[in-house]
């Protein structure tokens, strides 16, 4: 399963899901931000490859259908409901995620 995370700079969040998600050989991983100055910028390229797009806030979800019309992402684009309020790899953003995306892919 290919997976694409999105959050805003793409350094804490969806990095986070990137680093924890990518040691599994069952998935191929990136990660990318909405923002000009992301680490990582997301592109319809990613969201073409993704068979799964889990993005952090409402805002992202909009950001990507806006901006990206022509992509179909239905049933694949899930909104998880995290704020930005973590730091990459704090132990509770782990576990976070994990309880939030885990329904979605095992």
């Amino acid at each position: 399963m290919k997976i694409l995370f999105v959050c805003t700079i793409n350094r804490m969040r969806s990095c986070t899901a990137e680093t924890i998600y990518g040691t599994d050989p069952a998935f191929k991983v990136r990660s990318a931000g909405i923002a000009p100055n992301a680490a990582r910028q997301v592109t319809g390229e990613m969201l073409r490859w993704a068979d799964r797009i889990f993005v952090m806030e409402n805002t992202h979800r909009s950001f990507i259908t806006e901006k990206f019309p022509e992509i179909d992402l239905t049933d694949k684009l899930i909104v998880l409901g995290i704020p930005d309020i973590y730091y990459y790899m704090e132990p509770e953003l782990i576990e976070l995620l994990r309880n939030k995306i885990d329904p979605h892919i095992r």
